[in-house]
């Protein structure tokens, strides 16, 4: 199975919610604890991987890093240095270009574990068997989600090969899905990349249309495969993720 997975970086931007994130580091250690975390299930994967970064900016210290720890990997990769808030417009131009089934587009504050790849390729693999479609993965089973009743809705629950997986209606521009339903969408694929500098294309408006249609299904772990280390709203304390980051910690 080939699977394209396209990370944009930035190690210049703390958070764009002017709160405190669930981990005290620095920007470049999240970066760099999450990229260890993400190389780590990308070498476990049984699947060919074609991995890219568009970094938009980072610190030539930050940058040199990357680059050891692909090396460090054994990990090709394409990496591109775009111009401020352009890394969206590399990405989507890069997987475009990508000849593979399934396609991973990922942020850099997102801490894996490392069987998260696999498992959302056998998820969505199980489910096109189980009930014949496309699907989507959206790793994190985001405790926001929770916070109140108004944030509720009902999901259905599946058992898949390892754990339990929720129905769902939300992401944010981390999604895992197939090349087919991102061409499918490319006009919303687009738009999002292009608007992003200005703010337009929150998820809302772009990718969370695309679950709402239900013509892709979005899944999420229970367990989640990767936690978002946002602000303290997603920090999701019923589960082992601080352990998880002190094995990844740069």
């Amino acid at each position: 199975m080939n699977v394209a997975i396209a990370l944009r970086t930035c190690d210049s931007v703390l958070n764009y919610w002017n709160k405190s994130r669930s981990v005290e580091a620095t920007k470049p250690e999240i970066l760099l604890t999450c990229l260890n975390s993400l190389l780590k299930s990308i070498v476990s994967s049984k699947h060919n991987i074609k991995f890219s970064i568009h970094d938009d900016n980072s610190s030539s210290y930050t940058i040199e890093q990357i680059t050891k720890m692909c090396t460090k990997f054994n990990v090709s990769v394409d990496f591109y240095n775009c111009d401020k808030l352009k890394n969206f417009i590399s990405q989507y131009n890069w997987i475009k270009e990508q000849d593979c089934e399934y396609l991973y587009c990922v942020e850099d504050d997102y801490l894996h574990r490392q069987d998260a790849i696999d498992s959302m390729v056998d998820m969505c693999d199980y489910m096109k068997d189980f009930f014949p479609g496309e699907y989507a993965v959206y790793p994190f089973n985001n405790p926001h989600r929770y916070n109140s009743f108004d944030m509720l809705y009902p999901s259905y629950i599946i058992k898949g090969k390892n754990q339990y997986w929720r129905s769902s209606f939300h992401s944010t521009h981390t999604f895992f899905m197939s090349k087919k339903s991102f061409n499918d969408y490319d006009n919303i694929m687009k738009f999002q990349s292009y608007a992003w500098p200005s703010l337009e294309a929150t998820e809302d408006k772009t990718i969370n249309n695309i679950w709402k249609e239900q013509k892709v299904r979005l899944l999420s772990p229970l367990n989640s495969l990767a936690f978002h280390l946002a602000d303290e709203t997603q920090e999701d304390k019923l589960t082992n993720w601080q352990e998880i980051w002190k094995e990844n910690l740069i």
